[in-house]
């Protein structure tokens, strides 16, 4: 492999509207695409298996976490029997899909990179109704799904498929070396990025030749319908990928358990991945569990600390898509000399923060997905009352009235009894090993933490199950350079204003982490994420009959 690739260009919408002056452009289409979307809501969506629609009895409700009257549409509820004729159909295109060369299937997703591009304001707009990422986040979403499609397709071609010629050893023995699909792979995706991850997992899989069953999450299935058609319409074959929604107990858990799928490819909680490999463990499958599982995000600002680039990065890294990102800031340890002017600096930005529809231009704060999530909030919330300071937020946000209860000023605006949205929260004077400052919480939720020193927030910020991400806000070199020689974490910052620790971008930010909150510690959108969904082989052919 070159030691120095060609550099990848990302897909970075929203931003290239901005330095080209535009913005007013990218609104408008976006406005426009919401309206369309919004059109089309509240139609019944089948099962797709073995290129074909199938239809079950059972059907389950969709609503906008922004608008609980806003109906999204009915999805079939699969089960074990839907399941079973996805595998088959999987493991019946099988061969046929593995025996494609490796250039071919390139070509596929390259159609489908185009496909997306054309309807990328819709697909942005999908998002924004379905599970409340505002317009940049969600076209941003659209943007990495792009990104992990190009640059796998461009890995595969780069590394020749994988095949190579190790040479003669001895005279006469013919060596060939090659990385080889497993089979039916189970690729189960996530709520927050219900696009780019699920895209990026399932191009995983198809590139490298496996086949799969893809089951999207319960709150976001629409999207994962039209990116499962925008493959399809690319040329990818009947039964190389299928589409079950429904529950993870009914679907989820009887895909991971059938005995005919070779690897599992999730992104979500912790309990679950680990549950997915004791699964794979205990009926002795040797195939993978590619799994990223959560983080519980540390920040140190230091001393030396640029405040206002700690506190914007904090902030959004924090309370983008409202903490439901297991990148997301959750933890800043501050030192003692600069916690009380940091904290005030934070209080302040947070309170400026727009709570409103994620589909206005204005808004930033997203409502949480569902009602599981709500309640956790509530309940974190009152234990961060009484066992902590709880600085801002803490607040159901019911309306846009900014005299009701809630605790911050955050500029609100219109009727938003009918979703989900609460306000970001910031709290303080509680202890490191108290579980609000250790178990991840996936909502606008950080806590601030007072140290003395540099030397105390590594340890401290060690000092957890979890190694996804990590930030640091510091202008001295030399804390720099020990902070990245001794902090555990897959993904580290440096005085990263725009977001402390989200926002990564394929092939420049290979996104993955160290500890529990990851299986294999080879990162989605990295060089070395493409080899997880293959097998290696030796072939050795003896005498003149090996050669080529």
């Amino acid at each position: 492999m070159p030691m120095n690739p060609q550099p990848f260009e990302n897909e970075l919408t929203f931003a290239a509207h901005r330095e080209n002056g535009s913005l007013d452009e990218f609104h408008r289409a976006y406005a426009d695409a919401v309206a369309a979307v919004e059109s089309e809501l509240g139609a019944s969506h089948s099962l797709w298996i073995d290129g074909r629609w199938v239809e079950v009895d059972d059907a389950y409700g969709v609503t906008s976490p922004a608008d609980g009257e806003l109906d999204i549409g009915r999805f079939a509820a699969g089960g074990a029997t839907e399941v079973d004729r996805a595998v088959a159909a999987a493991s019946d295109a099988f061969d046929e899909w593995r025996r494609t060369h490796w250039s071919d299937r390139i070509e596929i997703f390259r159609r489908a990179v185009d496909l997306i591009r054309e309807r990328k304001f819709e697909l942005a707009a999908t998002l924004t109704l379905e599970n409340g990422k505002n317009r940049a986040e969600a076209m941003a979403d659209i943007d990495e799904g792009i990104d992990f499609l190009r640059f796998y397709a461009r890995e595969l071609e780069r590394n020749d498929g994988y095949e190579y010629d190790t040479g003669e050893p001895t005279p006469g023995q013919h060596c060939t070396n090659a990385l080889e699909p497993f089979g039916v792979f189970a690729v189960i995706g996530p709520f927050n990025f219900p696009f780019a991850i699920f895209c990026g997992m399932l191009s995983g899989a198809l590139l490298t030749g496996n086949t799969a069953v893809a089951k999207p999450a319960s709150a976001t299935p629409l999207i994962a319908h039209k990116a499962v058609e925008i493959l399809v319409d690319a040329g990818v074959p009947d039964g190389v990928v299928n589409l079950v929604t429904g529950s993870g107990r009914d679907v989820g858990r009887p895909l991971v358990e059938h005995e005919d799928v070779a690897g599992v490819v999730f992104t979500g909680s912790r309990a679950v991945g680990r549950r997915i490999r004791r699964t794979f463990f205990d009926l002795e499958k040797s195939g993978p569990v590619i799994a990223e599982l959560g983080g519980k995000n540390p920040v140190i600002v230091t001393a030396n600390a640029d405040l206002e680039k700690a506190v914007s990065g904090v902030k959004n890294g924090a309370f983008g898509y409202s903490g439901q990102k297991c990148s997301a800031t959750s933890r800043v340890y501050v030192d003692e000399r600069v916690i009380e002017a940091f904290t005030d600096r934070l209080v302040e930005a947070t309170e400026e923060l727009v709570i409103d529809q994620p589909r206005t231009e204005e808004a930033f704060v997203s409502p949480l997905i569902d009602d599981d999530a709500l309640e956790r909030y509530v309940e974190i919330c009152e234990t961060a009352r009484r066992e902590g300071t709880v600085l801002t937020g803490g607040e159901v946000v019911s309306s846009g009235d900014r005299s009701g209860e809630g605790t911050a000023d955050n500029h609100r605006a219109g009727d938003l009894s009918a979703g989900r949205f609460v306000e970001p929260t910031v709290v303080t004077d509680v202890p490191h090993d108290h579980e609000l400052a250790r178990e991840e919480h996936f909502v606008p939720f950080v806590t601030v933490h007072s140290v003395s020193g540099l030397d105390e927030a590594v340890t401290k910020a060690n000092d957890s199950t979890y190694g996804l991400c990590a930030g640091l806000f510091t202008e001295d070199e030399a804390e720099i350079d020990a902070w990245f020689e001794r902090i555990e974490s897959g993904m580290c910052y440096v005085n990263r204003e725009q977001s402390a620790t989200t926002g990564a971008l394929v092939q420049a930010q290979p996104f993955g982490g160290w500890k529990a909150s990851g299986t294999t510690s080879k990162f989605a959108g990295g060089y070395w994420y493409l080899p997880q969904f293959l097998r290696e082989r030796s072939r050795t052919v003896v005498g003149d009959v090996g050669r080529r």
